[in-house]
């Protein structure tokens, strides 16, 4: 559950956030609140990863060898924290796994701009470490890779090409060549043109799904990756975008269902929602009732735990049955 104190930063992040506004590390983490270790423990202490070897594609995922940091009992349908004691910091979108499981990533809290990274290495994770992509890029928050593992996103601040300052964010991509990761390229204009994309999430096609702000209301939409471009994106409309604040999307692989974060305005604690596609569209989207609080919901690769933010100190996890139980309703 979610205290009045973490709900109140919560909902700050928020309302900052989804204004595309640049904020620092006192206005998303308070002082007071309570986080395992410090922004200024992780700077001083984590090695900078080399970029090239974050993950090769490919592999199954099992279950057995991640051991999810440590956890010792898997989550039933009823929430319960995510790596408690071992991440360190706090976070602005939960962890995302390389197909086989074996490599994780995650975007640390909005004003420290930064992706920290763990592999599964003799049994154990190892410890957090910050990651670059690039010698050129010094801003990274919200990564993500596509179900293959062959594409890992981000958004930075960052310059484009071309450009001596920037000041927004915008969606960046690596792909997976023979001898490592490319170098970063900025998606383009015609899906960068848009303010804020929390967070980002991609299809097995690599159909791009993002929040972005659009009149003063954040919504989601879609660009599909076509002849190896990406397209207008396009809002999903009703009944996914509403008035009411809806972001953080997360896409089944097989485009058959959408989790996404929604919240009846900036005062409000944002909830988990599901959504599935009917060949028609979406069907009206029904809420995770258990789950009393969530921002950036992540499916694990073998599809049968979310992980999401109840705060920005703290992730909870529980299995996926809900994907099934409310397909009907």
């Amino acid at each position: 559950m979610v205290n009045v104190r973490t709900a109140a930063v919560i909902l700050l992040i928020i309302s900052i956030s989804l204004a595309g506004c640049s904020v620092s590390v006192e206005v998303t983490v308070q002082p007071d609140t309570a986080i395992a270790g410090s922004e200024e423990t992780i700077e001083s202490t984590a090695e900078v990863s080399e970029f090239e070897e974050l993950v090769e594609p490919g592999g199954v995922f099992d279950p057995s060898v991640p051991d999810f940091f440590g956890e010792g009992v898997l989550p039933g349908s009823e929430p319960v924290p995510f790596g408690s004691g071992w991440f360190k910091g706090g976070f602005h979108s939960a962890p995302v796994f390389a197909p086989d499981g074996g490599r994780v990533w995650w975007g640390g809290s909005y004003g420290s701009e930064k992706v920290y990274t763990s592999r599964y290495a003799d049994g154990v994770w190892t410890e957090q470490e910050e990651v670059s992509f690039s010698d050129n890029i010094r801003s990274y928050r919200d990564p993500f890779i596509s179900p293959d593992g062959l594409k890992l996103y981000f958004i930075s601040e960052a310059p484009l090409p071309g450009k001596s300052a920037d000041g927004k964010e915008n969606i960046w991509m690596m792909e997976w060549e023979e001898e490592g990761w490319s170098e970063p390229q900025p998606l383009p204009d015609v899906v960068n043109s848009y303010r804020l994309h929390w967070t980002v999430s991609v299809a097995s096609n690599y159909d791009l799904y993002f929040a972005a702000n659009v009149d003063g209301n954040p919504d989601i939409f879609k660009s599909d990756y076509i002849n190896g471009e990406y397209t207008n994106p396009v809002s999903l409309g009703p009944p996914i975008s509403t008035e009411q604040l809806e972001f953080t999307p997360n896409i089944a692989p097989d485009q058959s269902y959408l989790l996404f974060s929604r919240a009846m305005d900036n005062t409000r604690d944002p909830h988990l929602y599901i959504s599935y596609a009917d060949g028609k569209g979406w069907t009206e989207p029904v809420r995770v009732e258990n789950v009393e609080s969530c921002i950036s919901p992540i499916v694990t690769p073998d599809r049968q735990y979310v992980i999401y933010l109840d705060g920005p100190s703290l992730l909870m996890w529980r299995d996926t049955s809900f994907i099934e139980e409310l397909r009907s309703e």
